[in-house]
């Protein structure tokens, strides 16, 4: 990371930063923004998954991760309603950092403190769907493709690109 950079850091996110969260999803997923509802059930369900990345007081990023089930991605945009009994991965729902922020290392720094949370939380797998031409990036952060039919079928409302991956901790 250059030294214009490391003044970003990550922290917890709070319930007061859903409008920062908002505001930057429909920005790095214009195509298909989800309801603030659904961003803000991501918070209240697993708030020790979700982050937001800071830089002097101003969040250019954030990330919304909670227990669910492997193989088995909700669709964008709908609500959750709970975790559920015998969530068996830890999902990344969203990493979205807003364009000045992008090379800066944070995608990679959060990938790394979401595998310590999954692990801290007694999970040996990190879950994913991989848009708009990410899958690159997190390939190099451990993850693995895992697609077949089915879950092609499934993440058609994620756009064609969409990718489901999983990374063994």
């Amino acid at each position: 990371m250059s030294a214009k950079n490391t003044a970003y850091r990550w922290r917890p996110a709070e319930l007061a930063d859903i409008d920062a969260i908002y505001d930057i999803q429909c920005v790095a997923h214009a195509d298909h923004p989800e309801e603030r509802s659904v961003l803000l059930e991501r918070l209240e369900l697993c708030p020790h998954g979700c982050f937001v990345l800071e830089k002097n007081g101003v969040i250019s990023g954030y990330v919304l991760s909670h227990p669910w089930l492997r193989r088995a991605p909700p669709p964008i945009d709908t609500r959750l309603g709970a975790i559920p009994e015998g969530a068996d991965a830890w999902y990344l729902h969203d990493l979205a950092l807003l364009p000045g922020t992008r090379g800066s290392g944070a995608g990679a720094k959060v990938s790394a403190l979401l595998a310590k949370q999954a692990r801290l939380a007694g999970y040996r797998t990190v879950a994913l769907v991989s848009v708009n031409g990410s899958q690159g990036f997190w390939e190099r952060q451990g993850f693995s493709v895992r697609m077949d039919d089915t879950l092609a079928r499934k993440l058609e409302s994620y756009g064609g690109q969409a990718v489901y991956m999983e990374r063994s901790l």
